[in-house]
């Protein structure tokens, strides 16, 4: 009789979990896949917001194209041989993290103080910023977001106030645009290619060189292509080619084998992400539910045939002044917009309007534009010099033909003015006119009305002072509308004139 020895059990292997968590560009993958998409959960009416801007063929086109070339610097530096050792207390990640959070949080809050400005300056995308970084810090640790640290400064650049007030001094078309895109790229391809700092200025000047080359090319050949061609076309392409040729220049040196990165990935630094992720989860829900300002709610009559292209037709019962066009405006709402301001006057004065029967001035500024969007992108405050006025709340007025106005106060408190203002919008189907009325209550011949001016860059002073101190130093709180009848008898006869001179409504 003999005994055997039973088989011993197979070693099982780790299984497919454990063989993922332990591929470093997966997991780094899954971590990225959820900082995107809790960004996208926390500011989905922002990205909203930011889409039907940029369908209106604004300036805020750039935005595709600086996040790609943060995306390469941030592809360039992660090439670089940095090894870290693992992290193993978070409590320091998980701290800066949630007070970057909290940040966040209070700057999305922050952007309903000015709602007037919210397309011009959107303040949401400054918090997206912030939010990115406080959720990076949270699922990757802070050692490795330092080390990002080119790439994270460049990504401000998603906030638009800066890149409008360069763009729109330098005339603001589709060439500025894409100048400013250019030296853009040439700082990220810079970042990329930094392995010293002879390499990254290398790279800068590359991608300057070929990028100002692309762009004449581009306005050569297409002069009329789309200001988001101008805006990404040359910027990106020139960083690729910079990037590329610098990369194939330091790979040519001799390895001992050859892999894209020249070696094997490097373990992530934090093994597990754990509470920090569903903190961040938990963040980005909760500043779901914080509204933005309203945008795109302004009523805009359709009147078929109308003729959109200022000036007006001067109505019977008014008699026409100058007249000025600012060619300036194609800077604000597109090359083919335009805009001039008449000088109306009373053909007849009224003791209703003025005690000694002098007939009344009414300044009309009338805009056409291509999209209506693009007059909240730059309301008036930026095509007046009001800067440091204080504005009423805007009060509806019924108008003929279907037209809505609305009407408030302007108090300029240096010259001790009161102007009111009524305005509306209306288009013929296919182009947009804004039409702007001013009356002062300095009823003397030579009384001073608000000049057209371009005042993006002075306005972000005032805009800053709404941020921290709040709407009280830009709101009349007791607005006098002694001109409501004055005005909307001129809107009236205006309104008529223009449909009349089409034969009817639609």
């Amino acid at each position: 009789m003999t005994t055997g020895t039973a088989p011993a059990a197979a070693v099982r292997g780790p299984g497919l979990r454990e063989r993922l968590a332990q591929n470093p560009g997966v997991v780094v993958a899954v971590r990225w896949g959820l900082l995107l998409a809790s960004t996208a959960i926390a500011f989905w009416q922002t990205l909203g917001a930011v889409v039907d801007e940029m369908r209106a063929g604004t300036i805020i086109t750039y935005l595709p194209a600086a996040v790609i070339l943060v995306g390469i610097a941030a592809v360039g530096i992660s090439w670089r041989r940095a090894t870290e050792l693992p992290i193993y207390d978070r409590q320091t990640d998980a701290i800066v993290g949630v007070v970057l959070l909290l940040v966040a949080i209070s700057v999305k809050v922050m952007n309903l103080r000015y709602p007037d400005a919210y397309l011009t300056s959107h303040v949401d995308l400054l918090a997206l910023w912030v939010f990115l970084l406080g959720g990076a810090c949270m699922v990757f640790g802070l050692r490795p977001v330092g080390r990002y640290g080119w790439a994270w400064l460049l990504l401000l650049m998603i906030f638009p106030v800066p890149y409008r007030m360069i763009v729109l001094p330098l005339g603001g078309d589709s060439l500025a645009a894409g100048v400013v895109m250019v030296l853009f790229g040439a700082m990220a391809t810079g970042v990329a290619t930094g392995r010293t700092r002879r390499r990254g200025f290398a790279g800068a000047a590359i991608a300057a060189a070929v990028g100002v080359a692309a762009l004449i090319g581009v306005r050569v050949l297409f002069p009329d292509a789309a200001r988001i061609v101008y805006q990404t076309v040359p910027a990106v392409g020139a960083a690729l080619v910079a990037s590329a040729w610098l990369y194939v220049d330091y790979r040519r040196q001799p390895h001992e084998s050859w892999s894209p990165l020249g070696r094997s990935m490097y373990p992530v630094s934090v093994r597990k992400v754990g509470r920090p992720g569903i903190a961040l989860v938990l963040f980005a829900v909760a500043m779901f539910f914080i509204p933005i300002p309203s945008y795109g709610d302004i009523p805009s009559a359709r009147v078929d045939g109308l003729n959109t292209r200022p000036p007006m037709a001067v109505p019977s019962g008014w008699v026409q002044g100058s007249v000025t066009r600012y060619d300036w405006v194609t800077r604000l709402y597109g090359p083919e917009s335009s805009m001039t301001v008449q000088d109306l006057f009373q053909s007849q004065g009224s003791t209703q309007f003025d005690k000694f029967a002098r007939p009344r001035k009414v300044q009309v500024n009338a805009i056409e534009a291509s999209n209506p969007l693009r007059f909240e992108v730059y309301p008036a405050i930026f095509v007046y010099d009001l800067v440091g006025d204080r504005f009423s709340d805007p009060m509806p007025v019924e108008l003929p033909h279907g037209v809505t106005g609305y009407l408030q106060t302007i108090v300029d408190d240096d010259s001790y003015l009161t102007f009111n203002r009524l305005y509306w919008t209306w288009t013929d189907g296919r182009r947009t006119q804004r039409v702007n009325l001013l009356s002062v209550d300095n009823h003397e011949p030579d009384a001073a009305f608000p000049s057209p001016d371009l005042t993006v860059a002075r306005n972000m002073s005032t805009f800053l002072s709404v941020l921290f101190r709040g709407n009280a130093v830009t709101i009349d709180l007791q607005p006098q509308l002694k001109d409501r009848d004055l005005l909307v008898g001129c809107a009236t006869d205006l309104i008529n004139t223009q449909v009349d001179a089409i034969g009817g409504e639609s």
